[in-house]
């Protein structure tokens, strides 16, 4: 039976279809609770490293964070840095400000970011924000933006998902959960072929009855190493799984610790 149509006797009556959003709308109101395992702290832990062994020196004196969401990574970096922020949705980052978390935060595309009018010693990334980026050249265009203000010398930090993690961890794969009021149902396909992770988030509740899709593209370690060495990144180091700067054959995760040269 068609998904929007529901027997009622001899006849069919229609029901309307879940109604499609942008990503992180629905989602914005309870993705704490969906992160609130999440290991901020050992990502901040790994980031800071990175900027140390990039720099010699001990704290940034301002960072910048892309896709920044609700900034809750933000409490466990130093406070003597300075902290921005970017992301595209409004919802997530209304979130952050009713929370007053310090720092500036930005509503804008990660592929030509909003005005600034600020170099950073270090720019970061986490929880696999540049897997959205389906192509090779919306990812040139997002490290063009990175290099163009980045000091030089300073550090440039960020994670990637792995076609293994996807495969592995999500092909397939329904969760379900209840946060509050609103029940989430998780979808997950993966195309091997192409690479490419659709997660389709069903929320429903009182007063919601919402759909999100979200793509994630994984890409070989040989395309991040290109586009990055193009947009004048130097790598110094690739970890995984923010358990050490070594490179694992089923890695979850890739970490990058680069440098503009």
């Amino acid at each position: 039976m068609d998904r929007n149509t529901r027997e009622q006797g001899n006849k069919s009556r229609i029901i309307s279809p879940i109604p499609k959003k942008r990503p992180y709308t629905a989602f914005a109101g309870i993705y704490d609770g969906v992160m609130k395992r999440a290991p901020y702290r050992d990502w901040a832990k790994m980031i800071l490293e990175s900027y140390q062994i990039g720099t010699q020196k001990i704290h940034p004196k301002i960072a910048l964070d892309l896709g920044c969401g609700t900034c809750k990574i933000w409490k466990f970096l130093p406070s003597s840095t300075e902290l921005w922020g970017i992301d595209n949705s409004p919802e997530m980052l209304q979130i952050a400000d009713s929370e007053q978390i310090r720092g500036v935060r930005k509503l804008g595309d990660l592929k030509s970011f909003p005005k600034l009018n600020k170099s950073f010693d270090l720019i970061f990334s986490v929880h696999d924000t540049l897997n959205y980026f389906q192509s090779e050249k919306e990812l040139s265009q997002v490290f063009a933006q990175v290099s163009e203000v980045l000091e030089k010398d300073g550090v440039f930090f960020f994670d990637v998902s792995t076609s293994e993690n996807f495969r592995k961890n999500f092909q397939n794969k329904v969760l379900k959960e209840t946060h509050g009021k609103t029940k989430l149902v998780w979808k997950n396909e993966f195309d091997p072929e192409t690479s490419v992770l659709k997660t389709s988030l069903e929320f429903s509740g009182p007063g919601i009855s919402e759909l999100e899709e979200h793509f994630h593209r994984a890409y070989p370690l040989e395309t991040w190493s290109k586009l990055l060495q193009n947009s004048g990144l130097e790598i110094l180091g690739i970890g995984s799984d923010y358990e050490a700067w070594e490179i694992f054959p089923k890695a979850n995760y890739w970490n990058f610790m680069c440098r503009k040269i």
